[in-house]
């Protein structure tokens, strides 16, 4: 199974750590983790890194 953790980009502060599903809704960003909890952050994705299973994102 392939999970990433999210984080914001100027701070890394960790957003969601085990995230299945990451969609776009105009400028929202909507992680749902592996326990089916929902984060929305306004900003966008930076980066994707799959190898290290990571996500960044933008906070507007």
């Amino acid at each position: 199974m392939c999970l990433a953790s999210a984080y914001a980009e100027k701070s890394k502060k960790l957003l969601m750590e085990n995230t299945k599903t990451i969609e776009i809704e105009g400028d929202t960003v909507i992680l749902t983790d592996l326990f089916g909890k929902v984060e929305r952050i306004k900003g966008t994705i930076a980066n994707i890194d799959l190898e290290e299973n990571r996500v960044i994102i933008k906070v507007a």
